[in-house]
């Protein structure tokens, strides 16, 4: 499959890109440890520039995440920016700071849709979050967008405490009008690693997968979004990824592929959500634009090498016996090296733990 993908051809479709590490809360779930503003953030200058080396590599997508986007007063001329150069522009916010006028300014200035993070039922959020009557006022702002017509989506981080609630908050999300969910697996980096309570161990995903394919499978709203370390195959796997596309099934990570992270430094990654400095590790940052142009950066020889230059003799343990090895290539990246510290084996695997179970099923007993 990595060959097909070189054969079409690396270009960034969707770029995340986090405006500032600046927030306006202290989750427990917080995968980067978002709070303080990093000493070094782009400038407005420099951003607009980033905007427009974006549009030149042929980006369709971006979104404005965090820490909080809404620290950064001037995200509208960014955001203006990319719009002026036919790119399509949302939003990822935590609501805390949301007002009607920033809806309005959200609609000036040509936003494609607003998506607020809500991860699960009020004390479940509001336990996540640590701000009391935040729950109602994400809500209440999801009303004022709608009826100001933008698209409303959510994102939940699914944990071990909003899972038994899934069914009931999309039922919440359907009564404010949220048209997308994206759902995704909360995993242990960051914030989260201190908060055992809350993680999801590999072998839950055996609930998970088949409960979020059949939200998916059900063609109710909001239309489900799975994340990408959500997966991968057996019985599920249809319902997760067919969207009408060409090929209805998970064909591996796409960071650095036809993804970027853009931390609020300038530096650069496949994907926003793998760690670096905020988590002491570096080993996913490509560059900076202050050093290397974006497109020197997403071109250079060697680039997003655990991805591009993918080899199934890189893959350990169960991944390398794996009848999907090749086309997986050990799943989201993200997820691996959070559990394991490798981006190569990957136990955040539905297939990988339907197998698990099936073998210690078939083990005779030993004991008397």
């Amino acid at each position: 499959m990595i060959k097909l993908l070189r054969k079409l051809g690396f270009f960034p479709r969707l770029a995340v890109w986090e405006l500032t590490l600046g927030c306006n809360m202290n989750c427990r779930h917080c995968g980067s440890r978002a709070g303080k503003r990093r000493d070094d953030e782009l400038t407005l200058e420099e951003a607009k520039k980033l905007a427009n080396e974006l549009a030149d590599l042929r980006c369709r997508w971006v979104t404005l995440g965090g820490g909080e986007p809404l620290l950064r007063t001037d995200w509208p001329e960014i955001a203006r920016a990319l719009i002026a150069r036919g790119v399509n522009v949302n939003m990822v916010t935590n609501g805390r700071a949301w007002t009607p006028e920033t809806t309005r300014i959200a609609k000036q200035v040509g936003l494609e849709s607003v998506a607020f993070s809500l991860d699960g039922l009020e004390p479940t959020h509001e336990y996540i979050r640590r701000v009391p009557g935040l729950y109602k006022h994400v809500l209440a702002s999801m009303d004022d967008v709608r009826e100001a017509g933008l698209v409303v989506s959510a994102i939940t981080m699914i944990n071990r405490r909003v899972l038994p609630e899934l069914d009931a908050l999309r039922e919440v999300l359907r009564e404010h009008g949220v048209s997308r969910w994206q759902v995704q697996l909360g995993t242990p980096t960051g914030n989260m690693a201190d908060h055992p309570d809350l993680v999801v161990e590999p072998e839950d995903l055996l609930e998970i997968m088949p409960r979020v394919a059949a939200m998916c499978r059900d063609g109710g709203t909001p239309k489900i979004y799975p994340g990408h370390n959500l997966g991968y195959y057996g019985e599920p796997e249809a319902d997760l990824r067919d969207r009408g596309g060409a090929i209805p099934f998970w064909v591996g990570c796409s960071a650095g592929c036809s993804v970027i992270g853009i931390e609020s430094n300038g530096n650069i990654k496949g994907c926003l959500s793998l760690p670096s400095a905020m988590n002491g590790v570096e080993d996913f940052v490509e560059g900076n634009i202050r050093n290397s142009s974006l497109e020197a950066i997403w071109r250079k020889k060697g680039a997003f090498a655990y991805n591009r230059r993918f080899q199934v003799k890189q893959l350990n343990g169960f991944c390398r016996t794996c009848d999907y090895a090749e086309i997986c290539r050990g799943g989201c990246t993200w997820a691996a090296f959070s559990k394991t510290g490798t981006r190569y084996d990957n136990v955040y695997c539905y297939w990988r733990q339907l197998q698990l179970k099936e073998q210690s099923k078939a083990e005779p007993f030993a004991g008397y």
